[in-house]
């Protein structure tokens, strides 16, 4: 735009002090909004990557439960005939509802690859034993 003015009033504009003083609070806000933006993005990332985490101790620590619980019934079975207990079937739906709950959390943070291992972790313990005859 300052190509079409006058010679004049570009030398008046060049020259002004109220618009050099504009300009630089202008540049000034803008560098200070990108630093607060970028605070904020990382604060963001951070925020996401502890909650991530968390979920997924959280659904290491499941699984281990269950491949305990697994290796316990296992154990059982090679003893004895096993039927489970009310109380077992109760750990077991129990176990089953926390599952389900961090698959759902893992599915609000987007967090599909963890949220499709809670899922398999799920249906393993819901897996019935098929007897050949």
């Amino acid at each position: 735009m300052q190509n079409y003015w006058s010679k004049e009033d570009l030398a008046n504009f060049n020259s002004s002090e109220v618009f050099k003083a504009l300009e630089d609070r202008v540049i000034d806000t803008i560098k200070r909004v990108a630093i607060l933006d970028n605070k904020i993005a990382e604060m963001n990332v951070e925020k996401q990557t502890a909650d991530t985490k968390a979920l997924t101790d959280a659904t290491n620590e499941a699984t281990k439960a269950v491949k305990s619980l697994s290796e316990s019934a296992n154990n059982l079975a090679d003893d004895q005939e096993f039927s489970p207990d009310d109380e077992e079937e109760d750990d077991t739906l129990h176990v089953i509802a926390e599952l389900k709950s961090l698959a759902q959390a893992a599915i609000e943070k987007k967090d599909m690859k963890l949220a499709y291992k809670i899922e398999r972790t799920i249906d393993e313990i819901l897996e019935q034993d098929v007897v050949c005859e």
